[in-house]
């Protein structure tokens, strides 16, 4: 009997196939729209191209995170929609943003020659949680991370 259930255990374990997000491979990623809604809030609306190779669909279902300028925060970022990522397969997506200013001066003291802008001066804080299509939900967390750093990773 303990047999038995081993193996019941192990077909249930090896056929279910748990869930790789290291497998997950990011294509593209370009900005596809950036809409102000107000002096300081924005939604930025991003196309991603992603290669899905799991047996999972997988979905974005929260993320949360402050952008920093020089240690100071400059920015609060929310994820307000996302598409889910469909298993075995490439697929293009769209993910929606707010982008909420936390002192409106900040802005104006950097310039807003945005072109000058550097990724270098930026860190952000980061909390998402994404899953899978069997009910397993994963956080990543990321702490100070030179946004330059996620681009690449990207």
């Amino acid at each position: 009997m303990k047999r038995f259930l081993g193996f019941l255990l192990f077909a249930s374990l090896l056929f279910t196939s748990c869930t790789k997000l290291g497998e997950v491979e990011l294509k593209e990623i370009k900005v596809k729209s950036f809409q102000l809604r107000n002096t300081s809030t924005a939604d930025i609306d991003v196309e991603f191209s992603v290669h899905n190779p799991t047996n999972r669909d997988l979905f974005l279902c929260d993320a949360k995170g402050v952008l920093k300028r020089g240690g100071v925060d400059f920015a609060n970022i929310t994820l307000i929609q996302c598409d889910t990522v469909v298993a075995n397969r490439i697929s293009v997506n769209n993910m929606t943003f707010r982008m909420d200013l936390v002192d409106p001066l900040s802005l104006l003291s950097m310039g807003l020659n945005l072109s000058q802008w550097k990724f270098s001066d930026f860190n952000i804080d980061l909390r998402a949680v994404i899953r899978p299509s069997n009910g397993r939900r994963r956080v990543l967390k990321m702490k100070d991370m030179p946004l330059e750093k996620l681009a690449r990773r990207l």
